[in-house]
């Protein structure tokens, strides 16, 4: 009988040893500072579209076409607010024509080959990351 008093006193000691181990060892100390996301309400628009510039160099044209003069060039890895998007023929067939997609910056156009297009700023900044 003394021996299963023992045993069970062994395990209340054990188990209140650990609770308490647990409950010191989970606590940290905390000097007051919350981190926050500085994030505008545009980064997180449904209505905002962003473009992650995939090419390690891409021109960006005074007009949507590649005739027209190239005013500025993006890097691979830069990311930019789409303004507007139009479709563009590039070449007539007899039977069908072939079309591209062009993509409005804040500073030109640029095709949409040259681009990947993200519903918000935050998944093109993650995106970046995954690019070399």
């Amino acid at each position: 009988m003394m021996r299963i008093v023992c045993f069970v006193i062994k395990r209340i000691l054990v188990f209140v040893g650990f609770f308490f181990c647990l409950y010191f060892v989970s606590c940290t100390k905390n000097d007051g500072q919350l981190e926050m996301q500085s994030l505008a309400p545009q980064d997180l628009s449904p209505r905002i579209e962003w473009a992650l510039i995939k090419d390690p160099y891409a021109a960006c044209r005074k007009d949507a076409s590649y005739e027209s003069e190239t005013i500025a060039s993006f890097r691979k890895g830069e990311i930019y607010e789409i303004k507007g998007n139009c479709t563009v023929v590039i070449d007539k067939g007899e039977k069908d024509e072939k079309k591209e997609l062009w993509y409005a910056l804040e500073d030109g156009w640029i095709p949409s080959s040259a681009v990947k297009v993200y519903s918000n700023k935050l998944k093109a900044e993650q995106a970046k990351k995954s690019i070399k």
